[in-house]
């Protein structure tokens, strides 16, 4: 027989403000790869025809894969983050770790699958910020 159990939290006022604090910078983190990615399948992609045979392209970037944008964590650890459009400071050292890395990981897993598909062969939409 198999069991399931729901467990429900009930945080004090203190407890939902620093999940709040926390949830802001992982969407932060999360908006910032996914941009960066972005950024570079925009400027790296080019179609055969319309290239002439002389064409300039660009330097190229490494790939930001999981493992360099994962490398630039303990960076960002180092020092209070401003954002851009709002001026608001982030403290990357309040939010644990493994919870910084996982939203890396979903990260690498929805671009994944934009780019290549499901094991069926849809192409899932593009990631939204």
């Amino acid at each position: 027989m198999l069991l399931n159990y729901q467990y429900r939290a009930y945080p004090i006022a203190n407890q939902k403000q620093q999940l709040n604090v926390w949830l802001r910078i992982a969407q932060y983190w999360y908006n910032k790869q996914l941009g960066d990615r972005f950024n570079w399948w925009q400027d790296n992609r080019n179609d055969i025809n319309s290239c002439p045979l002389v064409c300039a392209l660009p330097q190229l970037r490494n790939n930001p894969d999981f493992y360099s944008q994962k490398k630039q964590l303990p960076i960002l650890k180092q020092d209070l983050v401003i954002v851009h459009h709002s001026g608001e400071l982030l403290d990357f050292m309040s939010v644990p770790s493994q919870t910084l890395q996982d939203v890396s990981k979903r990260v690498n897993l929805a671009f994944k699958r934009f780019l290549q598909g499901d094991s069926n062969g849809k192409c899932s939409g593009r990631p939204r910020f």
